[in-house]
């Protein structure tokens, strides 16, 4: 049997804060990351998608409310 970690989406358009976040959390989950909001909703929507999205408010282009938005469908 398979012991996956839980997969967890970082998204910030600050690649810094990605890579701390991710350093933070690579040992109780699988992190991926994303710069912008277009790419967050690409891989929320992937197979498997996240278990988890740590989502940044404050981006150029689509901030972290309409992404919240276009992922549920609202």
């Amino acid at each position: 049997m398979e012991n996956k970690k839980p997969g967890i989406l970082i998204v910030d358009d600050e690649p810094k804060n990605i890579k701390i976040l991710a350093e933070l959390l690579k040992d109780r989950f699988a992190p991926m990351a994303a710069t912008s909001g277009a790419k967050a909703l690409e891989y929320a929507q992937s197979d498997p998608g996240p278990d988890l999205i740590l989502l940044d408010i404050m981006m150029p282009e689509m901030d972290g409310y309409e992404v919240s938005r276009r992922r549920r469908g609202t």
